[in-house]
This record gives C-alpha cells, structure tokens and sequence, in this order.
C-alpha cells in the first residue's frame, strides 16, 4: 500500500499541464524590436522552423518536432509541450501550463529569438 501511495504522488508530481495556444498572438511592443530588425509571419516561421533543431551558441536547442509537439534542452534538461503555434506577427507560443510567447525576427540574415524579457539570441537552424 505504501508503495501505491507513493507511485501515485510521483505521478501526480512528475507530470506536467499542458494549455492550448490562443488563436492569437500578444501584441509586440516596438521596444522587442531593433534596427535592422526583418519581421517574419507565420508562414515563414512553419516552413523553415517546423521539423527542425533551433541551437543556440551556448549550445541549448529546441526542437519543432512534425507531429506539432515541442522541446527546449539546456544543460542535460529537457522541457517539453503537447504543442506550438507560429503566429503572423512573427511571435511563436509553446503550450506550457502558462503559454510562453517569444519572438523571431532576422537580422543580417541571422534568425534572432527575442524572449520575454527583450533578450536576443542568434540561432542557428538544423
């Protein structure tokens, strides 16, 4: 009985809420966005991000798997959702419990991951 009890917190614990997308993006400030800064839409994200690893210089990566899911590994960890949404503003979703929205822009030719917190990152796609 005790290790039922116990399997089921783990269970319970260990296992992670997924949300859906909204049908639409936050709106982006100006202040995400830098000189030089090319905006991207939805289509342009799908076709060139879907399918594919996204690494970053310090070596973190994530993943646009096919079937619609996601993954962000850092540091031998790994996060996952049931889903992502690309949207025309150029934001992406990942469907966490609590939706995260980020932006991608390109610029000099160079995709750029901007987060919540106006932090820019140059990705490379795989």
């Amino acid at each position: 009985m005790g290790r039922l009890i116990l399997s089921f917190v783990f269970i319970c614990i260990g296992t992670v809420g997924f949300s859906a997308c909204p049908k639409a993006s936050p709106k982006v400030a100006k202040s995400f966005l830098k000189s030089g800064d090319q905006r991207v839409n939805a289509a342009w994200l799908e076709k060139n991000l879907s399918g594919r690893k996204i690494v970053f210089p310090s070596g973190e990566f994530e993943r646009y798997w096919d079937n619609g899911s996601y993954s962000y590994h850092s540091g031998g960890q790994k996060w996952a959702a049931n889903s992502y949404k690309f949207y025309d503003s150029g934001m992406r979703c990942i469907g966490y419990s609590t939706p995260r929205f980020d932006l991608y822009v390109v610029n000099g030719g160079k995709l750029v991951l901007v987060n919540q917190n106006k932090e820019r990152y140059v990705a490379k796609i795989k």
